[in-house]
């Protein structure tokens, strides 16, 4: 077991930190932190160390859109972030049983939705993507989320089929977009056809043929 390094007085940011939460395991420390602002926060010690966590949120450079605390609400992240919460932890969500049930939860972190947009915004956050879990199977927080497009996304779903051809393991997604088939297409000949699968990746869509 690593030693703890004692991070009392240290600073990260604008934080300095106070003392260590009590009652915790040593692989996941907490610490409470005063902002110089004023505010206090509680931050795991591996998002200060890694810089992950710099402000209690205060001092984030953000669009108008964010800036007001009453104007949140209107916003696409914090309804990103009230949607996160939800299906991790509200059981009459109809995506509790794929996130919460399954024992996927919401950093204690991540609670407060200025500390999310704080991250959201230093870490790639645009209109155009969608927050995922690089582990399926993880937390919501910082270490295991990102901002992907709709094709990242997809090919890190639960249920993808894993396909080895030529020597290459990949999922049917990415076999698609290697051939430029349409997935859709390429599944229906797999699944409603028979089709092998070098077929059904290499047999031109005759569609697209005849718009040529």
């Amino acid at each position: 077991m690593a030693k703890l390094v004692d991070l009392t007085g240290k600073r990260f940011g604008k934080l300095t930190v106070l003392e260590r939460e009590p009652s915790q395991k040593t692989d996941d420390v907490r610490w409470r932190c005063v902002c110089d602002c004023g505010n206090e926060i509680v931050a795991r010690g591996r998002n200060l160390k890694q810089g992950f966590t710099k402000s209690c949120g205060c001092s984030r450079k953000v669009p108008r859109p964010y800036k007001a605390t009453h104007g949140m609400s209107k916003t696409r992240l914090y309804r990103i972030w009230s949607l996160m919460k939800d299906r991790c932890e509200n059981k009459n969500s109809p995506s509790y049983r794929k996130y919460g049930s399954r024992g996927i939860k919401v950093c204690d972190e991540w609670h407060s939705s200025s500390a999310f947009i704080e991250w959201a915004l230093s870490n790639g956050y645009r209109e155009d993507l969608s927050l995922d879990r690089i582990d399926f199977d993880g937390d919501y927080c910082p270490e295991n989320c990102r901002w992907a497009d709709a094709f990242v996304q997809g090919n890190n779903r639960r249920g993808n089929r894993v396909i080895t051809l030529y020597g290459k393991t990949q999922t049917l997604a990415q076999w698609c977009r290697e051939y430029n088939q349409g997935y859709r297409l390429v599944h229906r000949r797999i699944t409603q056809l028979g089709w092998d699968v070098e077929k059904a990746l290499t047999t031109p869509n005759k569609r697209n043929k005849s718009k040529q």
